[in-house]
């Protein structure tokens, strides 16, 4: 059932943070980007405490800053709904699995074999299941972001420019100057529409005329004529 901040108190509030991200990270093998449907899952879909524009927002501030993403995850998550404290609670409940794993795994990793082939299939199949979490979180992303045909030109130049292998950072980089032309031409376009009357649309005309063809007038001829045949 879903329930609302402003129903939690901030003890409550704390402790869905640590258990939250405590199961994410315990559960979600693959990083940051194979937590992205947990956490919508679950803080947008279940609790409500974020939008998905939230979540897009976001992911692109997580990849950006330097540090891992699951822990900039969850300080952002928990910082938004329940201060300081919240990040704190959000960012030691993702710490605690991934630690203690690492530490049982380390007292009995000399021991394994690396060649087992049972091994060595779980490992290809939690590989095999996070590339397909990861491509899930992609093709939500890529909905939610490309409103228009230049922002999905932009997307494909990204694209190719990554599968060539340019640093993500210079791609981050070139992002940046990209965004704020594209917000001020497109703020520049709606302030000229706004100044333009009706919004850039052609004047109304009477039903029946054309507003391109001169309507015909009377010459006195005409006028003569008429007034001689009555």
């Amino acid at each position: 059932m879903a329930m609302e901040i402003r129903t939690l108190s901030r003890g409550r509030r704390l402790l869905l943070l640590y258990c939250s991200f405590f199961r994410i990270t315990a559960l979600v093998v693959g990083g940051g980007l194979a937590m992205l449907p947990v956490i919508e899952e679950i803080f947008v879909v279940k609790h409500k405490l974020m939008t998905r524009e939230e979540l897009l927002d976001m992911t692109a501030l997580t990849q950006t800053v330097p540090g891992i993403i699951a822990i900039n995850s969850a300080v952002y998550i928990g910082m938004k709904i329940a201060g300081v404290p919240g990040a704190l609670a959000a960012a030691a409940g993702a710490v605690t699995p991934p630690f203690t794993v690492i530490l049982i795994i380390a007292s009995f990793f000399p021991r394994l074999d690396p060649k087992n082939r049972y091994l060595l299939g779980v490992f290809a199949g939690i590989r095999a299941a996070v590339t397909g979490m990861i491509l899930v979180t992609g093709c939500r992303m890529f909905r939610r972001t490309v409103k228009s045909r230049l922002e999905c030109a932009v997307v494909l130049i990204f694209f190719v420019l990554a599968i060539m292998k340019v640093s993500p950072a210079l791609l981050i980089l070139a992002a940046v100057p990209f965004g704020w032309c594209y917000v001020w031409w497109q703020t520049r376009r709606l302030a000229r529409a706004e100044q333009t009357p009706d919004g850039g649309k052609p004047a109304e005309t009477a039903v029946g005329t054309n507003p391109a063809r001169p309507q015909p007038t009377s010459s006195p001829e005409t006028r003569k004529n008429g007034e001689g045949g009555k």
